[in-house]
């Protein structure tokens, strides 16, 4: 047995078992120039150490909050963008199964010509002078033009040349 083995070992010896550990291995012809650069040793290691887990804790400040929003951003995606267009999705697979079922081999063509409604009907929409070009809520004005860039459609009887 050497007296190395009289020094307490573990994560978080208590004080009284260091001390007896330091005694034991002093008195089993331990050399006290070996326990003080033991000890020096330990102590730098557990300052290095606690100036490691500060860096840490900096950049975990700054990460941690990107993380988060990066998190919350990509939820608020899915929430406002994904989902709706599964709604959207479903819809339009149970009008295709109802038209496969009404009208057989010709359920194509009539879909196309709903779709083409469709786009009729939203195009005069767009195009009479009380609605907005953008937003089809009565009394909402027109977005402003920017620079070469003129949101909406060009109405019958506007000026284009403005």
């Amino acid at each position: 047995m050497s007296a190395s083995d009289e020094l307490p070992s573990g994560e978080d010896p208590s004080p009284n078992s260091v001390l007896t550990g330091t005694i034991g291995f002093l008195n089993a012809g331990g050399d006290l120039g070996t326990l003080l650069q033991g000890a020096l040793f330990g102590t730098l290691v557990s300052v290095s150490q606690g100036g490691i887990n500060l860096i840490q804790s900096a950049f975990n400040l700054v990460v941690t909050p990107i993380d988060l929003l990066v998190g919350a951003s990509s939820s608020f995606v899915e929430a406002v963008l994904i989902e709706p267009l599964g709604i959207v999705e479903t819809g339009a697979e149970t009008s295709a199964d109802a038209l496969a079922a009404q009208f057989g081999i010709f359920g194509f063509i009539v879909g196309i010509a709903v779709l083409l409604g469709g786009f009729y009907l939203i195009i005069q929409y767009l195009e009479r002078r009380e609605t907005s070009d953008i937003i089809p809520i009565p009394g909402v004005p027109d977005a402003p033009d920017i620079g070469p860039i003129d949101p909406g459609v060009t109405e019958e009887g506007e000026d284009e040349e403005e």
